[in-house]
This record gives structure tokens, C-alpha cells and sequence, in this order.
């Protein structure tokens, strides 16, 4: 899902944070006649309003910060210096105050939890920015403005059906929000990419069958040439024994025939004794 919709998510979580004080009535002192500085001596909490509604965050943060730390504080304090810390740009300092409002007796944890909600998207931690807004919903399951920003906070996790949910519900509690047809635009789109996502799951779950099935014919394959191949070796191991045996039993033949030759070619046996000595008849010579 690609991110167009950066700046248009940051523009509308900005002017909704800014704007937020502007839902909080005024507890400004009523002019007492004192002069200026004896007021904002007297009381931190109202010069420190007044700055922030004159749009002078930078002036309006000792004041608040002086009031926090005072007993009898409006508890819309939170909100007021939290979205100053917003506007000079310490959004960590407005986190940390957004979420100890949160833990105040008499805050408004709706709004507290909606500022930390846009704090944290802004810093980009929108795992933390779904949490907060999602805390927000739980105090006034009503808010519309919670809806879109979690909606926002959603694309940015590439949760898009949880997104079209919340962009949804936004629209039918601000069926005439300036910007509903943006809103529209990116439930079409959100709803395009779903469908893409889910034809690449058919088609890689496709793929991935066809190989398994082809892994398996491969197995197979490998499977019957070496069942093949054994029955080819045994083959020649039965024939290789029978050919020893028969050369065995050619070779036994011919030391027998031998044997039985040599047995019935052999000379008469001689006696020896008296009866068989020959006797020889000497004739003197006479010698001249």
C-alpha cells in the first residue's frame, strides 16, 4: 500500500490536535481590573490560557507548566500543555503530559488518550498511536474523530480491513465530514489492495501445490530409478553366483574325470620274493 496519504493522515491529526482545546470552554478569570502580570502572578493557569488561545504556545509553557504543579489546577490543563508541547515541537514532553492526564482524577481520558493517540502517529510508533486511540474509543465508543485516526494509524500497519472498519464507522457517525469523499477514495482503494493481496495468496498458494506435487513426482522418480537400480544390482549378484557355482561345479567334473583316469591306467603290481627272483646261468670263460 503505498503511503500518498502521508501528509493528508499528519494534516488531519495536527489540525484535530491543535483544535482539540477548542472543544473546552474558556476558564479564563474574569478581568478584574488587576494588570496583566498580577495576574499571571496570581494565577499561572489563566495567563498560561490566554497565551495558548492567542496561538503563543512558546510564551503560554512556563505558565502551564507553573499550573500543573499547583494544587486546584483545571484538569483541562493536560490537554492545553500538552498540544503546546506539540506546537514548539517537543512531542515527547506531550506524550509524557497527555498520558499523566490520563491518570488524573477529573481528566477527560477521551481527549487525553486522542492527543496521545496523534502524538505517538506523529512520532511514528503507530503500533503505540492504535493502543492510545483505541483507549480513546473505549472511554466514548462515539468519537468519530478516534474512528479516522485510528483508521490512519491502521494503513500505516497495513491492517486494511481493521482500516475500512474504522473509516466506516467514522463516516456513519460524520456522514457530513468535509473530507468523506477522501475518505471513500481510500476505502475503494484499501479495498482494491485486500483483493490483490488475496489473489497473490491464491496465486502463491497455487504455486505452492504445483511444487509439492512436482517434489513429489520427483521423489517418486528418484524412488523407482534406485528400486530399479537394486533389482539390476541383485540380478547381477544372482547371475555372477550362478555362473561361479556352474565353473565350481566344472571344475569339481574335471578333477573326478581325472581322478578316474589315473586310476585305471596303472601298471601290474611286482611280488617281490624267492618265487619271483630270476635266476641266471653263468658260463665259465676260459681266458687265453
Amino acid at each position: 500500500m503505498d503511503r500518498k496519504s502521508h501528509a493528508y493522515s499528519i494534516t488531519i491529526l495536527c489540525s484535530l490536535c491543535i483544535l482539540l482545546f477548542l472543544i473546552f470552554p474558556s476558564v479564563h478569570a474574569q478581568e478584574t481590573g488587576k494588570s496583566p502580570s498580577d495576574t499571571a502572578f496570581e494565577n499561572p493557569f489563566n495567563e498560561g490560557e490566554r497565551l495558548f488561545r492567542s496561538n503563543r504556545p512558546d510564551q503560554a509553557l512556563p505558565f502551564l507548566e507553573k499550573a500543573l504543579a499547583e494544587k486546584g489546577t483545571p484538569p483541562v490543563i493536560y490537554n492545553y500543555l500538552g498540544t503546546a508541547c506539540i506546537q514548539t515541537g517537543n512531542l515527547k514532553k506531550a506524550l509524557e503530559v497527555f498520558l499523566r492526564g490520563t491518570e488524573a482524577a477529573g481528566t477527560d481520558k477521551k481527549s487525553l488518550y486522542y492527543n496521545a493517540g496523534n502524538t505517538a502517529f506523529l512520532l511514528g510508533d503507530y503500533a503505540k498511536a492504535y493502543e492510545y486511540f483505541s483507549f480513546s474509543l473505549a472511554a466514548d465508543s462515539l468519537w468519530a474523530s478516534s474512528y479516522l485516526n485510528r483508521a490512519n494509524t491502521q494503513v500505516y500497519l497495513q491492517k486494511y480491513a481493521e482500516a475500512i472498519d474504522d473509516y466506516t464507522q467514522y463516516l456513519a457517525l460524520a456522514p457530513d465530514a468535509p473530507q468523506g469523499g477522501e475518505i471513500k477514495r481510500m476505502i475503494g482503494a484499501l479495498n482494491d489492495e485486500l483483493a490483490l493481496r488475496e489473489r497473490e495468496k491464491r496465486r502463491k498458494a497455487e504455486e505452492a501445490e504445483r511444487i509439492r506435487l512436482e517434489e513429489e513426482r520427483l521423489r517418486a522418480e528418484r524412488e523407482r530409478l534406485e528400486s530399479e537400480k537394486a533389482r539390476i544390482a541383485a540380478e547381477q549378484e544372482r547371475l555372477a553366483a550362478e555362473k561361479a557355482a556352474a565353473e565350481a561345479e566344472r571344475r569339481r567334473r574335471i578333477l573326478e574325470e581325472v581322478s578316474a583316469s589315473l586310476q585305471t591306467g596303472s601298471t601290474t603290481n611286482v611280488s617281490a620274493g624267492t618265487e619271483g627272483v630270476l635266476d641266471y646261468e653263468y658260463e665259465e670263460i676260459e681266458l687265453e
